[in-house]
C-alpha cells in the first residue's frame, strides 16, 4: 500500500513540474522584447492555421514575407505541436555564395538589424568566426550566419531568430508527442 502512495505522488508531482514548467515559458513571451520576430512573424504567437501534417512531420513551415530581402530564397518558421506557438523562424540564401559574397552580405545585413533594433541596453552582441549573435534578456536572440554549404568553397547566408524559453516548451512538447506515438503503436 505504501509503494503505491509513493509512486502516486511522485506521478502527481512530475505531472505538476511538467505542466510548471510551460505555464513558466509561456509567462515569459508576455515579456516585452526589442527582439520579437523577423519578417512579420512573431515570436511567442500562436499559429492557428497550420499545414496538414505539420504534426505528425515535425516541419519547419514556409512562408512568403510581406517585404521579402532580396538576400532570402528561402523563410520558414517553426510551432510547438500542442500550443502552436511560434518558437523559431529561420531565413536562408542561395546556397552558392562565395566566402567574400556571404561576409559581406552578412555585414549588410547586421548593420542593417542594429539599426531596426536601436540603441537597447538589454542587448548583447557576439562574433565568432562567421556567426554573429545578438542576445536580449539571455532569452531571445538573433544569429547571422555564413554557414558551410555545397562545396568547401561555397558558404550560405542563414538569419535565425528565436525564443529559448519557447524553443525549450517545444522540446518538451515534442517529447511528450514522440512518447505518446510510441505508446499507440504498442
Amino acid at each position: 500500500m505504501n509503494i503505491l502512495r509513493i509512486l502516486l505522488v511522485t506521478s502527481i508531482f512530475t505531472l505538476l513540474l511538467g505542466c510548471a514548467g510551460d505555464e513558466d515559458a509561456l509567462s515569459k513571451i508576455k515579456k516585452d522584447f526589442t527582439i520579437n520576430g523577423i519578417f512579420g512573424i512573431k515570436l511567442g504567437v500562436i499559429n492557428k492555421e497550420l499545414p496538414e501534417g505539420y504534426i505528425i512531420e515535425n516541419k519547419e513551415i514556409s512562408f512568403t514575407p510581406d517585404k521579402a530581402d532580396d538576400r532570402f530564397v528561402q523563410y520558414q518558421y517553426s510551432t510547438t505541436p500542442k500550443s502552436h506557438v511560434i518558437y523559431g523562424i529561420k531565413v536562408k540564401s542561395h546556397r552558392e555564395l562565395s566566402k567574400e559574397n556571404c561576409l559581406s552580405q552578412r555585414d549588410a545585413l547586421i548593420k542593417s538589424t542594429l539599426e531596426t533594433l536601436g540603441d537597447t541596453p538589454s542587448i548583447r552582441i557576439f562574433e565568432e568566426k562567421n556567426k554573429w549573435k545578438i542576445r536580449e534578456g539571455n532569452q531571445r536572440e538573433i544569429t547571422i550566419d555564413c554557414e558551410p554549404a555545397v562545396s568547401s568553397n561555397t558558404l550560405q547566408l542563414v538569419m535565425i531568430c528565436q525564443d529559448t524559453a519557447l524553443s525549450l516548451l517545444a522540446f518538451k512538447e515534442w517529447k511528450k508527442r514522440q512518447t505518446e506515438i510510441t505508446l499507440i503503436r504498442f
